[in-house]
């Protein structure tokens, strides 16, 4: 099954699809294992985002096939399929590279009021909007994987911004929003630091590029905030300006065009928050990621929630929910409070045709990082869902998570952990986290390697199997050694 892709290929990812067949299958890869030119990169791109505007070519009967066959040839591409090999095509991607970065943005941008196109006229199917998931995210990979290249040749100079700031490179915005400020009920994806939001996050089946989602709230004076769950804290309140000035990784920014029933949602939200923290309270972070129930939250059921009162049940997002099998069988999800066979993750919205792409935020120094914690987590769940493994809890870290538990009850480690955080949770996210930490300790290693080896990073799969023969050579090593004395299949196999 593929999945996330970040590669040097995918550097410059549906770009030349049309400039070779879109219809490749697995075997037929070798035969283009030769570097693409940097005017076909450019040509490539060009032409798919005019195909994805003629409705000849693109349109809701070819919307999943046209997708898949670009994403499914794209995953077989080895590293280095893209990756300049003279001075001269080095030189050119320095010049055109900004360029690229522009079509690649707009055939998102594209994609997006498609699916708005497509909702319009009864027309969209969930095949379609499956492909679009999987279709926003390697454009999106691709685009950062690029940006980090021109940054290194200093195309692109790093400066600090605040989140939203209307100007590349921080941000590129969609041409109809030219010139945008943010408004209230402006809802934010969010893919943050946490290992523990995108753990929970990407517990569905579907699969996104955002871990956490925030809605901009208004109170009676005009004066705009950002009310977001959080697991450490529950339900917050933070000052727009205040908020926009502590970096994630990325941001993408989204909004409901009826500005009147957004303004209503953002001051409704507001109110519901800062009310509860105002008696002493709070609202509690919801680990059962039950949106039908709002006395708890968790991150999208702030939205959901704002936009059903304020609509009087009019208008309940998600309008495309994820669903919750992949790990049949196994107990992470119900460890972590998770009993639902669906749920609405954070990156739904971005399949939800009734909302306006505005823009999207990048902070340069942490893609690496959650580029790497992707292919752990990937890593993680696919040997849980493939190879039957799971935790085990030793006293050492059912231990520490009682510990923990207790601690918090006398007021430390606030930070970290909520009073009623049910202890399976933390015993969870203690051994997820420890298996987390030794994968990507490794990782940085073995990336330097690569890089000083080839001159370029290593894809996804590379990276997936680096996580593979560590978890091989761990699997056969020592008692005590990695993590294998805690995360295991029954039957201790290292095939």
């Amino acid at each position: 099954m593929k999945r996330f892709i970040y590669s040097a290929a995918l550097a410059l990812t549906v770009l030349i699809t049309a400039c070779t067949s879109s219809s490749l299958k697995t075997a037929e890869v070798n035969s283009y294992r030769n570097p693409a030119s940097v005017s076909e990169l450019i040509s490539g791109s060009q032409k798919v985002l005019a195909d994805v505007n003629n409705p000849q070519v693109f349109n809701p009967q070819t919307c999943s096939k046209f997708v898949n066959d670009i994403t499914d040839y794209l995953f077989y591409l080895p590293a280095d399929h893209f990756v300049p090999k003279t001075e001269v095509e080095k030189e050119n991607l320095k010049t055109r590279g900004p360029e690229v970065l522009d079509t690649v943005f707009q055939i998102r941008v594209s994609l997006h009021e498609k699916l708005q196109e497509f909702d319009a006229r009864n027309d969209l199917n969930k095949a379609c909007v499956n492909k679009m998931r999987e279709g926003f995210q390697y454009a999106r990979f691709a685009e950062e994987y690029l940006l980090d290249w021109l940054y290194a040749q200093k195309i692109y100079t790093f400066k600090k911004a605040p989140i939203m700031t209307n100007e590349k490179p921080s941000t590129w915005t969609n041409p109809k929003f030219s010139g945008f400020e943010l408004e209230a009920g402006d809802v934010m994806l969010i893919r943050g630091k946490s290992y523990v939001s995108a753990m929970i996050a990407r517990i569905a089946d579907e699969e996104g590029n955002f871990s956490h989602l925030a809605v901009v709230g208004q109170d009676k004076a005009g004066k705009k905030y950002v009310v977001e769950a959080l697991i450490q804290y529950g339900v917050i309140v933070t000052p727009l300006e205040k908020w926009r000035q502590e970096p994630d990784a990325r941001v993408a920014l989204f909004r409901y065009p009826d500005r009147e029933l957004s303004k209503k949602a953002a001051r409704l939200l507001y109110d519901h928050a800062q009310g509860a923290l105002n008696k002493g309270k709070g609202i509690k972070y919801d680990f059962a990621m039950d949106d039908d129930d709002y006395a708890t939250m968790f991150c999208s059921e702030v939205l959901r929630m704002a936009f059903d009162k304020a609509s009087g049940g009019k208008v309940m997002i998600p309008k495309f929910r994820s669903s919750v099998s992949k790990f049949d069988g196994n107990e992470f999800p119900r460890s972590l409070g998770v009993t639902k066979t669906s749920l609405f993750a954070p990156y739904d919205v971005e399949v939800d045709p009734r909302f306006d792409f505005i823009a999207e935020y990048r902070h340069m120094p942490l893609l690496r990082q959650v580029r790497m914690q992707d292919a752990v987590l990937q890593s993680v769940y696919s040997w849980m869902i493939q190879k039957g493994y799971n935790f085990h809890f030793a006293p050492l870290h059912s231990g520490k998570a009682l510990l923990a538990k207790l601690v918090r009850q006398f007021g430390v480690a606030a930070e970290t952990l909520p009073k009623y955080m049910p202890i399976e949770s933390i015993k969870t996210t203690v051994q997820f986290e420890k298996v987390a930490t030794i994968l990507e300790q490794n990782l940085y290693k073995k990336e330097a390697e690569f890089y000083k080896k080839n001159g370029y990073l290593p894809s996804f799969q590379d990276m997936l199997a680096i996580n593979e023969a560590f978890r091989v050579q761990d699997c056969k090593g020592a008692p005590g050694d990695g993590f294998h004395w805690f995360f295991y299949n029954n039957d201790r196999k290292c095939n």
